[in-house]
């Protein structure tokens, strides 16, 4: 019993150190296609929920910007970070153009210290 014990001790700690993170609600593609240049503006936020931000960026140009962040730890070795932009611009209520962005950020993991 006790060796299972010491053996399950590690593999529990492990397993919660390397949980992945996930940060708002990925941007799934059959949902990209359906926003379109001349779609109802309206159908931004019914499709995608309200946006990370939401501001005026000209006149009448409204941009909805959505964000979905990933991290997954590895160990020994870089953690992997992905992050995922949308940004939509609306202008006098119709979708006018989108803007799709996955960055790659290099994390630096405790023993690269």
């Amino acid at each position: 019993m006790k060796f299972w014990t010491l053996l399950l001790i590690p593999v529990i700690a492990l397993s919660i150190g390397c949980a992945s993170t996930i940060i708002g609600t990925p941007i799934d593609k059959a949902k990209l296609d359906q926003i379109v240049p001349g779609t109802p503006e309206g159908k931004v936020t019914e499709v995608f929920g309200q946006p990370f931000k939401k501001e005026m960026v000209s006149g009448d140009t409204t941009k909805y910007v959505y964000t979905y962040y990933e991290e997954h730890p590895r160990l020994l070795r870089k953690d992997v970070q992905i992050k995922h932009t949308l940004e939509v611009y609306a202008k006098g209520g119709m979708v006018e153009k989108y803007d799709m962005k996955k960055e790659s950020i290099n994390a630096t993991n405790a023993a690269d210290e």
